[in-house]
């Protein structure tokens, strides 16, 4: 008899099997966070229920930002590490950590409590064991399009952070792809043989010039000896209620409303 790969029933599986998720959605609680670039706990959540099985399991993020990734793992008893380059957003993250923590008991918060790096992505193999990690959820820079005006919902521009090691202030894009190329290199040396990396990124235009993100790090990440296993499209539609025509009326935009949820393995 084959191994069990989670806990799921067959009903939850069917569901989550569908290649588009439409029915992600952040909390209130989410919103009023203001992180530039967050993905919902829900999300977190259902990746972790799907890809781990057991209490104690290893989750990585190490992009964390406000942590989404490692309360989610804590809530459902597996250990999250993170790694943050902003001093605010590795504050915001110990903040939602500790709240969770008043709820557990004392043995489980000893087993399982988060740690948090107020470290670069680059530091991960001088910090984790080779192979320790079970399972890496995270959602990089998207370039450098938070510097940038949006024309699509008109958003203002909020910069991540003024460090030199943020990749999100790289504004070459292959210097950009190569320096995340990079990073990920380090994570593949501390997951485990046969895990999962599962990565959020979504396509970025700049004017007449389009980037297929999504597809220029598959590359990337196999170039690294990671295999795409397989991609699920995040259907965020419902969030976007300010968009324009874009380009109309003399040149055809698409408006982009959806991310690409990569999965690859190791």
């Amino acid at each position: 008899m084959k191994k069990r790969m989670n806990n799921l029933d067959g009903k939850t599986w069917l569901q989550y099997s569908f290649s588009i998720w439409k029915d992600i959605e952040k909390t209130s609680e989410e919103w009023k966070l203001k992180h530039p670039a967050m993905f919902p706990m829900q999300l977190t959540s259902r990746l972790i229920e799907i890809f781990t099985k057991e209490n104690g399991e290893i989750i990585l993020d190490p992009f964390l930002g406000s942590g989404n990734t490692i309360v989610s793992a804590y809530k459902l008893g597996r250990k999250g590490i993170g790694f943050e380059l902003s001093e605010n957003y590795v504050k915001l993250a110990e903040v939602r950590v500790n709240r969770i923590q008043l709820s557990l008991t004392q043995s489980k918060t000893d087993l399982i409590k988060p740690e948090i790096y107020h470290k670069t992505v680059y530091e991960i193999p001088k910090i984790l064991e080779e192979n320790s990690v079970d399972l890496v959820i995270t959602s990089p820079p998207y370039w450098d399009i938070l510097t940038a005006k949006r024309s699509a919902d008109k958003k203002e521009i909020r910069k991540y952070s003024e460090s030199e090691e943020d990749l999100g202030n790289i504004h070459d894009y292959n210097q950009f792809m190569d320096k995340l190329k990079e990073a990920f290199e380090g994570v593949h040396k501390v997951l485990k043989k046969g895990k999962y990396c599962i990565v959020v990124v979504m396509d970025i235009r700049k004017k007449s010039k389009f980037y297929p993100f999504h597809m220029d790090l598959i590359n990337k990440m196999q170039e690294i000896d990671f295999e795409l296993d397989d991609i699920i499209i995040w259907d965020r539609q419902k969030e976007y209620n300010n968009m324009r025509p874009l380009g109309y009326p003399s040149v055809f935009r698409v408006n982009k409303v959806h991310e690409y949820i990569l999965i690859f393995k190791k």
